[in-house]
């Protein structure tokens, strides 16, 4: 009966809570068509070494394979210093990445050009033609603050032409973290409006770029604009059982494409993943997906259950998605005090940005924690712990809260 039960369950799952029907794209780009020597991405090797990463990336991935060298990210740096115009605000400048990119020094291919605009959809549109044409990878900077990461392909509902439009369906690159560079799938949606992303232009104020959307491009001459489907950001949200059929649906589409190669290869076989979780920001929810393999995760809409993210990364992550497992990790946190846990509340996933340095795949548990002090004294403390079981002490509110704590005898702080 059990299983008759589920099956019912199920139906009346598909019935009740339609998910949007994926789209078929009907051009894909990826590049480079030729793996470089070493392979792609390359990490950035210092913290604000992510422009010369992303310089680095391009000039040795030229659609030319002769015309390709690897040069040192400290060499491109000391170029892009040379011909940045803002050096107060800027690791790299547009003008910096743009001249490094044409240094003789380093024999480049292509002619590059500053393309911000404060019109997305014309760069966009500027850049996947570009793209298509050139074969160039593109360094952009995404969000509101310097960020440099390489485009590297696309998928849209028609080869991009000269002019008129194409809907973006999802976006492809590489984010030079230090020490975990990732490879990164975001739909179109998602991209243009994700202040991760390009939801939001530069802000520098004072800047030449302020209020702009940055991309150094190969430069073609083209009037082609960018469409995107809404962001459905309120309604009924699905279970995660419906997520899941999602996913596997997923899966499937991008399995039967062209794109299931390099960065991507893991896609490209049968990949289990582990049960979608819901996460809360601020003025909507979102299911967050971890993969058996913890180098890979995904993003889907709550509310309709189409693909938003995918991320890989280069190193194994640990997610922390238990609730018994989060309350572990507070209380072994708790450990170095001189205080007794005497509660937790029901621990919440929550989105925040300001204390996430990969965007929505890096949520906070907050938990309300009742504690005893030596002196019997109880009191509250809000704690933050990210999915990787560390407590986050770095919160102002939660650091001066552990600042007023006894140390345990022996422990110093």
């Amino acid at each position: 009966m059990r299983s008759i039960y589920s099956v019912i369950t199920l139906v009346l799952l598909a019935l009740f809570h339609p998910v949007v029907t994926i789209p078929a794209a009907a051009y894909s780009l990826l590049l480079p068509a030729a793996a470089p020597s070493p392979g792609l991405p390359y990490t950035a090797e210092q913290d604000h070494y992510g422009g010369p990463a992303c310089v680095q990336m391009a000039l040795n991935s030229c659609p030319n394979a002769a015309s390709r060298h690897l040069n040192s990210q400290a060499d491109i740096y000391t170029s892009i210093l040379s011909h940045n115009t803002e050096p107060t605000t800027w690791f790299s400048d547009p003008n910096g990445i743009k001249g490094a990119l044409s240094d003789p020094i380093f024999s480049p291919c292509g002619h590059w050009s500053d393309y911000s605009n404060t019109d997305k959809s014309s760069a966009l549109g500027k850049m996947v033609y570009y793209m298509d044409t050139m074969k160039y990878l593109m360094p952009v900077s995404i969000g509101s603050s310097e960020h440099w990461v390489t485009v590297i392909g696309y998928q849209t509902d028609a080869k991009p032409t000269y002019s008129g439009s194409v809907t973006l369906q999802s976006i492809l690159f590489y984010d030079p973290l230090p020490g975990n560079v990732s490879a990164m799938w975001v739909s179109g949606t998602v991209w243009l409006n994700d202040s991760t992303y390009w939801g939001t232009p530069l802000n520098k104020p004072g800047s030449a770029w302020h209020n702009k959307y940055i991309a150094i491009i190969e430069p073609p001459k083209t009037k082609l604009t960018i469409k995107v489907r809404p962001w459905l950001l309120e309604g009924i949200i699905l279970p995660g059982e419906r997520i899941e059929l999602a996913v596997t649906d997923w899966l499937k589409l991008v399995q039967e494409q062209k794109l299931t190669r390099g960065p991507f290869k893991n896609l490209s076989q049968a990949t289990k993943f582990e049960k979608p979780i819901l996460v809360k920001a601020e003025k909507y929810s979102y299911y967050i997906v971890p993969f058996k393999d913890s180098r890979m995760s995904a993003i889907f809409n709550a509310y309709d259950g189409s693909f938003e993210e995918f991320r890989y990364t280069q190193k194994v992550r640990r997610f922390v998605f238990d609730q018994k497992a989060v309350n572990d990790g507070i209380k072994l946190n708790l450990r170095e005090f001189d205080v007794d846990v005497i509660r937790i509340d029901e621990p919440k996933l929550l989105y925040k940005p300001a204390l996430s340095t990969t965007g929505r795949f890096a949520p906070v548990w907050e938990a309300q924690v009742t504690i005893k002090d030596a002196r019997g004294k109880e009191r509250q403390l809000p704690v933050f712990m990210d999915t990787e079981g560390q407590v986050l002490k770095r919160v102002r509110t939660f650091k001066q809260d552990l600042d007023l704590l006894p140390m345990k005898k022996g422990v110093v702080q």
